[in-house]
């Protein structure tokens, strides 16, 4: 019996989250029946298909890995429960796609001595999908105009997005780039 392997590459993961298979990202190997985990699909099976878990360099292609074939593009990658939000944050890192980041964001207080923290995490360990190639503009204080900001598109659950919209709009974002031991669980990941 045969079963798909990743072809072996310099990335941690071969096909990133979100990519479209192609039969270049493929090999076969003949391998037992008892050593194919449940659920390993074929190189025909697999060809085109968008991945909707990492695939580890070397690992069988299982059905979990990819989205349904209807599903194509970053729309193919998104779990139930998640949602894609782009976001823009002032003077911030650009983080590798992949990687995971807290969105921090402080608020403008005219009162310091309430003793309430300016900045609060929005959302922590959320996955960065992509970021944009030119800088975005950001709204400054008060409306004493705009500075460059990263926009940022990130896999966040459906309960942070309102919070992540709101933070967008009312303060100042910052990301700040979290160990892969601090990411936050993606649902069938």
């Amino acid at each position: 019996m045969t079963a798909s392997t990743i072809i072996a590459a310099p990335y941690a993961w071969v096909v990133r989250h979100a990519s479209r298979i192609d039969r270049g990202d493929l090999r076969s190997r003949t391998v037992h029946r008892s050593q194919l985990p449940s659920g390993a699909v074929s190189p025909r099976a697999a060809d085109g298909r968008v991945v909707a878990v990492p695939v580890v360099r070397g690992a069988f292609v299982v059905d979990g890995n990819l989205a349904p074939r209807r599903r194509t593009g970053l729309n193919g990658a998104i779990p139930p429960g998640m949602r894609a939000l782009r976001i823009v944050a002032r003077d911030a890192l650009r983080p590798p796609v992949g990687s995971s980041v807290d969105v921090l964001v402080t608020f403008e207080s005219n009162d310091a001595t309430a003793g309430s923290a300016p900045t609060v995490v929005a959302a922590r360990g959320v996955l960065v999908l992509g970021t944009d190639d030119a800088p975005a503009a950001v709204e400054t204080r008060a409306g004493a105009g705009s500075a460059a900001g990263l926009g940022v598109t990130l896999l966040v659950a459906d309960d942070d997005a309102p919070r992540l919209a709101f933070a967008t709009a009312a303060g100042v974002v910052t990301l700040a780039l979290v160990p892969p031991e601090d990411a936050a669980p993606v649902p069938g990941g």
